[in-house]
């Protein structure tokens, strides 16, 4: 979910740097061949790449258009990008379109090593491991994305992080700080209640942001209470499941908490992902349960407002809890496109430093690949704190082999009825299905 542009030199923004050296990605020959063989001398004639995107509502489109612009001017072929609106069912829809052999040349995907599952990789996708860029990426990302050996997919865009988002003005002028546990959190929300202000602002008819708080929650109160990345484990391998852990219930009647509290919009059910944008910005909400890709959309609708937003991650009961770290969305090329040799060219020229620069020029925030500069938001600032201080971890739901399909609509009709025995129930079957569909071993 996994997006603008903000100027740099204000007081308001700083520059990260990761901190290998960068270097310009060698193309390689598309022609195999001996020197002398005639037909690696002939021009090739253009092609027209298909591309297909999501358009979730941010900047991401934007800067696919300039660097397609960039790339045809430099290699002469099209580049025939579409935009797919539905971000909720957009997996459905690129499995589709393998299903009935209507593939795209190349595709931008959800992050996670499921998607190897997902879109069967060995068969459908053209491997990057050996790559010049791979060798560039950061090792978190690096090792996140290598499944047995092999890489699949470009990690592409910046780690975004989920958690809390906040008006720092708010906090000011009540007095506040960051909470440090869990029930200073609720306290400070009393007090902003209490001043008239939204404490959390929901977007419960848009659906997909409502996941937010219990993906959030998962680290900082399920983890400590199933052994830590053991318990992950044996989540796996369905050796223990949802059901299974009784915090998780808890997880959900906490947010529901949030609502019979008054703690949320009056507007709830009307809710959207703008809305949320509009009341965290203007102070009509003092926070949002979101990740800092809202924050290039903001510096687009909001430019003089950026300085105001802050992060902080969603605190435990002991502590201030742990940052959710998602990675970004991938770069996958079909291996069976007759346009498969060009689709991989078009990844070797998005990773030249030139086109990092045009993609966080729309989109910026901490890289994954090393080397590359790029200008922070102060919410960004935040989180690259929290990283450097090795207060985060990759989200847990990306660490599993099957995913849980339709989590959107399960946390959404949990804000509407407040049921969380069904919502660890809706939870558990569809995550067990999801892995009896993809033939994972031990569903």
């Amino acid at each position: 979910m996994i997006l603008a542009g903000c100027g740099g030199g204000s007081s308001s923004t700083t520059t990260a740097t990761t901190t290998a050296t960068d270097g310009t990605a060698a193309k390689k020959a598309a022609d195999t061949g001996s020197a002398n063989n005639s037909a690696a001398n002939k021009p090739k004639e253009p092609v027209t790449i298909k591309f297909v995107t999501l358009g979730s509502g941010g900047t991401e489109p934007a800067a696919f258009k300039e660097l397609f612009e960039q790339y045809e001017k430099a290699s002469g072929n099209k580049v025939d990008l579409q935009i797919l609106p539905d971000v909720s069912l957009y997996e459905n829809m690129i499995k589709t379109r393998f299903a009935t052999n209507d593939a795209p040349d190349m595709f931008y995907f959800f992050a996670g090593p499921n998607v190897n599952i997902t879109l069967q990789a060995e068969k459908n996708l053209m491997e990057m491991t050996n790559e010049d860029y791979v060798k560039r990426l950061t090792p978190a990302v690096k090792d996140f994305y290598t499944v047995n050996g092999k890489m699949y997919g470009i990690p592409w865009g910046i780690y975004n992080a989920m958690g809390v988002l906040y008006n720092k003005k708010v906090f000011t002028d009540l007095g506040l700080s960051v909470p440090q546990n869990y029930q200073e959190l609720l306290a400070a929300a009393e007090k902003i209640k209490g001043a008239g202000i939204t404490p959390f602002y929901e977007a419960v008819k848009t659906g997909w942001p409502t996941q937010v708080f219990p993906l959030a929650s998962f680290q900082s109160f399920v983890l400590p209470t199933i052994g830590g990345m053991e318990g992950v484990k044996k989540l796996k391998e369905n050796t223990m499941r949802f059901t299974d852990i009784p915090e998780l219930k808890k997880v959900f009647e906490r947010h529901y908490e949030l609502k019979t509290k008054g703690y949320f919009n009056s507007d709830l059910l009307s809710g959207t992902y703008e809305n949320q944008q509009e009341a965290l910005t203007t102070g009509k909400a003092a926070m949002v349960f979101q990740a800092d890709w809202m924050m290039p959309i903001i510096a687009q609708r909001f430019p003089d407002k950026v300085k105001d937003i802050g992060f902080f991650p969603l605190p435990s009961d002991k502590g201030p809890g742990t940052i959710s770290l998602y990675p970004p969305k991938q770069l996958l090329v079909t291996k069976t496109s007759k346009n498969a040799d060009a689709a991989m060219d078009l990844t070797r020229f998005l990773t030249k430093p030139e086109s990092f620069k045009i993609w966080y020029k729309h989109n910026p925030g901490i890289p994954v690949y090393n080397g590359i500069e790029t200008t922070l938001v102060p919410a960004q600032q935040d989180i690259y704190k929290y990283i450097n201080d090795g207060n985060g971890i990759i989200q847990i739901q990306l660490q599993l082999n099957a995913g849980v399909f339709d989590f959107d609509k399960i946390t959404q009709e949990l804000l509407i009825k407040g049921d969380a025995d069904k919502a660890v129930k809706s939870m558990d079957e569809n995550y067990r299905q999801d892995g009896k569909n993809k033939k994972i071993p031990g569903f």
